[in-house]
């Protein structure tokens, strides 16, 4: 009788025990398959902000620069400009940046937004003469502020990345904006190895897309206030968005329905503007995982069974963990940049062989070790760097993110080489895990940079320059006289313009040839020059007339200076033929600048005191005291 009711209840009991351990199995499998997801979905969205942002910020540094290039700022405004070349030094300058970084377009915009120098310029959709004043990358920056902007273009029609930044003159005043844009074709191709990938704005308009079908719709429904306002902006083109794939906007983690099929969200900031990089990852493997558990379950006649079940489902979730590891291994190894990982000690627990190349360490070497105090213990110059200061170390304890454009990492040999690098933290269940650095050598990029500083250089100094006296020449003149009427107005300061103008100089040059003759101009730049305090400046006017600026200098000090030249020059011997020795004099007109004067007024004013100087018998100072 016992062993009957034995027999009835054990199977009673195997169902029991079925049960429940088919009901433990099922919702373990669930929640595994949906970390699995979760945690490669992550990844892929890390992967595809760094490789925006990085592509982006390249952009955002090189307008910086090409802001500050000193050939921009003399093209603004056009309206005052010295002329022509003053525009085509502009245009060398864009061109050459637009090559160097393989942009669609740079351009240079005055105060109103109007182009006055484009690469495209001789495109038949030249920017040139097109004002873009309306543009927010143009307002934002005329603030004096770096900017970003994402928009279809007005021209071209193309969908570009613009970075901006403010021209200012040398008085810090901003005077015009200059522009890089970017077509981004070529970022939305690596979009394509993802099934549903979006850069999307804030209001939540698809901008890239590895569905091109979605480009420019809207992926979560907006008002028809918000739609209106951005279609007035133009920024995503002038017609309505058509197709809203979801009722409100997404956040990272939420799980949602599209097409009929389920995904999960990951969300990533690329930025404080609020754009993001938007991945969707179906969820089927969830259910497959959970069909998986109740199959096993509902088998109750054989208990080995549910166990081979388990053993399947562990094994299919081990294979898929070994393959999406496998797939982030090859993407890691692939990337040209340099990759590493390092735990919250700090200690190395991966890197890639890009990095180990330029690193010169072999990676049984460098993993397991601290990352501050192999490769980033001290700055360029060598002196110590705190851990405590390094982003990278912000990443891994306090979870920050970091962008770093110049600094330096040293290698195996002792020897550092510049680069620019990111850190994003690695996070699980809001707890720190370590972080991830992405760091590009930068060395080739500093070297060009540097060999065009001295370029522009070498070429500024020629075309200010006069080659015979070392003296500034006329256009150098105009440029500082205009420089110092601003400065003597805004301040209140006195500022003396002296003109000299060499006696009997074409009688001297037809007496003893032209060789002589630029001996003599020659010798009074020098003697100018010695007479000069470093503040002041000195110009060839034009033949055997010469200019000084004197900032700071009433007309009474400024004749002191003026009659220590006269008599200085009147010393120097020439020789210009065999035992003649022959001595020149100077006639020197001088005035001090009145408040508000025209420039060409007070040039004026300079010039007929030295024609009276040479109408009352050369050889003196005359002035206006």
């Amino acid at each position: 009788m016992k062993k009957r009711l034995f027999l009835y209840l054990l199977p009673l009991i195997l169902l029991l025990i079925v049960a429940v351990a088919g009901w433990f199995a099922t919702d373990y499998l669930g929640n595994k398959a949906r970390q699995e997801i979760i945690g490669e979905s992550r990844a892929s969205a890390l992967t595809l902000s760094i490789y925006v942002s990085s592509t982006l910020n390249k952009f955002e540094e090189a307008v910086k620069s090409l802001a500050g290039s000193p050939w921009i700022a003399p093209a603004l405004p056009s309206k005052l400009s010295k002329g022509k070349r003053d525009i085509e030094h502009a245009n060398s300058v864009l061109d050459r940046y637009n090559s160097a970084l393989k942009a669609s377009v740079t351009y240079l915009m005055e105060s109103d937004g109007m182009t006055v120098a484009s690469s495209n310029r001789n495109d038949p959709d030249s920017f040139v003469g097109k004002s873009y004043r309306f543009r927010p990358y143009f307002q934002e920056a005329f603030k004096g502020n770096a900017s970003r902007y994402y928009a279809l273009g007005v021209t071209s029609g193309k969908r570009g990345f613009y970075a901006s930044y403010p021209v200012q003159s040398r008085l810090g005043k901003v005077v015009g904006v200059v522009t890089i844009k970017k077509d981004l074709d070529d970022m939305e191709a690596f979009f394509s190895k993802y099934p549903f990938c979006f850069f999307v704005s804030p209001d939540g308009i698809i901008f890239l897309s590895s569905a091109p079908a979605m480009v420019l719709k809207s992926l979560w429904l907006l008002d028809k206030a918000a739609q209106e306002k951005l279609i007035a902006t133009r920024q995503f083109g002038n017609k309505p968005f058509g197709a809203v794939f979801l009722k409100k906007e997404i956040a990272d983690g939420m799980e949602i329905t599209l097409k009929g099929n389920d995904y999960l969200v990951s969300r990533k900031m690329i930025e404080s503007h609020g754009w993001s990089i938007v991945l969707l990852t179906p969820t089927n493997r969830i259910r497959i995982y959970k069909y998986i558990g109740i199959l096993t379950t509902i088998s109750v006649c054989l208990l080995i069974l549910i166990f081979s079940g388990v053993i399947y489902a562990t094994d299919r979730s081990k294979e898929a963990i070994r393959q999406s590891e496998e797939s982030k291994r090859l993407l890691l190894h692939a990337a040209g940049d340099g990759i590493f990982v390092v735990d919250t000690a700090g200690q190395l627990t991966f890197i890639n062989p890009a990095a180990l190349r330029m690193l010169g360490f072999a990676a049984e070497e460098i993993l397991g070790e601290g990352v501050h105090n192999l490769i980033h213990h001290s700055h360029a110059d060598g002196s110590n760097y705190p851990a405590e200061d390094c982003p990278m170390y912000a990443s891994y304890t306090k979870a920050a993110d970091s962008q770093v454009m110049d600094e330096v990492l040293w290698r195996k040999d002792g020897s550092s080489f510049p680069v620019e690098y990111s850190s994003m933290p690695i996070t699980k269940d809001d707890k720190v895990m370590g972080a991830v650095v992405t760091f590009k050598d930068i060395t080739e990029r500093k070297r060009i940079e540097e060999a065009l500083k001295d370029s522009e250089k070498r070429y500024r100094e020629l075309s200010i320059v006069d080659g015979l006296t070392q003296l500034y020449n006329s256009r150098h003149f105009y440029f500082q006289l205009k420089i110092e009427l601003d400065r003597s107005n805004r301040y209140e300061q006195p500022l003396t313009l002296l003109l000299l103008d060499l006696d009997d100089f074409k009688h001297f040059n037809d007496t003893y040839g032209h060789v002589e003759g630029d001996q003599v101009l020659m010798r009074l730049g020098q003697v100018v020059k010695r007479c000069l305090r470093e503040t002041d400046f000195a110009y060839r006017y034009g033949g055997e007339e010469f200019t000084i600026l004197l900032p700071m200098t009433t007309s009474a000090d400024g004749a002191v200076t003026a009659e220590r030249i006269r008599t200085e020059f009147k010393k120097e011997t020439f020789s210009p033929a065999p035992g003649q020795d022959v001595h020149m004099t100077v006639s020197i007109g001088l005035a001090q600048y009145m408040p508000q004067e025209e420039m060409k007024a007070f040039v004026h004013r300079v010039d007929q005191f030295m024609y009276q100087g040479k109408k009352s018998g050369k050889d003196r100072v005359c002035c206006d005291s």
